[in-house]
């Protein structure tokens, strides 16, 4: 999962430096993300390692790191600090109403989002977040080796990807959203 999670925001980090580089009027700020791990079910052991890979990756690729699972910092003055909300292995009802609204709002005004791991096991009731996913976890069978064929190569989030990228994971079963 590590693997994955740094390929994930290795892309992320292309994103936001080349969205600072398009906008040369203002200085450059630094982009900070808030990495939210809160669980309403199952509790990932792999957590505290996500985050510390995330860090490291923060320190190595010029990025700020906030690290919670305190969903009461889904406000709208907290939010704008940030220019993503990572879902770091979040499960089950996670966000109340007001967090959500403050959520829908800072997706709304172009901030970005990553769901790694179980972020698909996340707010299955609530079809906001169901369309942001495009999907819901269904189901995954035991690990096991899977051949990626990665047909856009050019997409800064894949560009970085062998032709065929082959992984030993834990591949999952999605429900479409409806």
């Amino acid at each position: 999962m590590i693997t994955i999670i740094a390929e994930i925001l290795l892309g992320l980090r292309a994103t936001l430096h080349t969205s600072s580089a398009i906008n040369t009027s203002e200085a450059v700020k630094q982009h900070k993300l808030l990495v939210f791990t809160t669980i309403g079910s199952y509790y990932h052991e792999s957590i505290p390692f996500g985050i510390a890979a995330i860090e490291k990756l923060s320190r190595d690729n010029e990025f700020l790191v906030d690290a919670t699972n305190d969903s009461s910092l889904f406000t709208n003055n907290n939010l704008k600090q940030y220019s993503a909300v990572v879902f770091l292995s979040t499960t089950g009802d996670v966000l109340n109403d007001q967090e959500k609204n403050a959520f829908v709002r800072f997706i709304r005004s172009d901030k970005g989002f990553v769901g790694i791991h179980s972020a698909a096991d996340t707010e299955y009731g609530w079809s906001w977040y169901n369309k942001l996913l495009g999907g819901h976890f269904m189901s995954h069978p035991i690990q096991q080796n899977a051949t990626l064929n990665v047909i856009d190569r050019r997409f800064i989030v894949t560009k970085h990807f062998p032709k065929q990228w082959r992984r030993f994971d834990e591949w999952r079963s999605f429900q479409a959203t409806r």
